[in-house]
Formats: structure tokens, C-alpha cells, sequence
């Protein structure tokens, strides 16, 4: 997984990095909204490349059901798996942090 995609030569995978230190926390992606990964750092294993696409997509959807029920997405998207917790987080319109964790 560790790898940055932007030409800054590593400075937002110095940024992801503290989310590691957190309790449970293993990845942590920035994501563009268009589902592709800015960077990421965490483990090895996680395919960033599909973990970015399909939380893209679930950030959307939760994004048009707010709308569709006319109350506006204010915080953060949490989904609860028996295994793994992930956690979206918009930060602009065009990026959002991605969290998997351990319950």
C-alpha cells in the first residue's frame, strides 16, 4: 500500500502516517472523490486501488440519500463489518480520508 502518488515526493504519506499511531487503526488512504488513491499508508495487503473505488461509490450513495431526504451529510460515514471498521471522512469536495480499523 505505501505509496503517494503526487509529485511531492512523499509529504502526504508523512500527513496519513499519525493515523497509524491510533489505536486500531491500520490504513489510512486519501481518496479522490472520482474513487482514486491520493496516497495511502497502512497495510501491505489492502488493495488501495478497489478500496478507493468502491468507498467512493459508498460516499456518493450516502451523499444522494441525504439529499433525497433533504438533510445534508454533516460529519463522517461509519460502517460497522465483524472484522474491520471503516470510517469516511470528506475533506473537500474533491478528497476524503479513508480509515480501516479493528473493532
Amino acid at each position: 500500500m505505501k505509496r503517494d502518488k503526487a509529485d511531492n515526493g512523499g509529504d502526504l504519506e508523512k500527513i496519513l502516517a499519525p493515523y497509524l499511531d491510533f489505536d486500531g487503526i491500520d490504513s489510512a488512504l486519501l481518496v479522490s472523490a472520482d474513487g482514486f488513491p491520493v496516497a495511502s499508508v497502512g497495510r501491505d495487503e489492502v488493495d488501495d486501488v478497489a478500496l478507493a473505488a468502491y468507498s467512493a461509490a459508498a460516499l456518493s450513495a450516502a451523499v444522494g440519500l441525504a439529499e433525497e431526504l433533504e438533510a445534508g451529510l454533516k460529519g463522517n460515514i461509519a460502517l460497522e463489518l465483524p472484522d474491520t471498521h471503516v470510517t469516511l471522512a470528506p475533506l473537500t469536495a474533491d478528497l476524503f480520508l479513508l480509515l480501516l480499523g479493528r473493532p
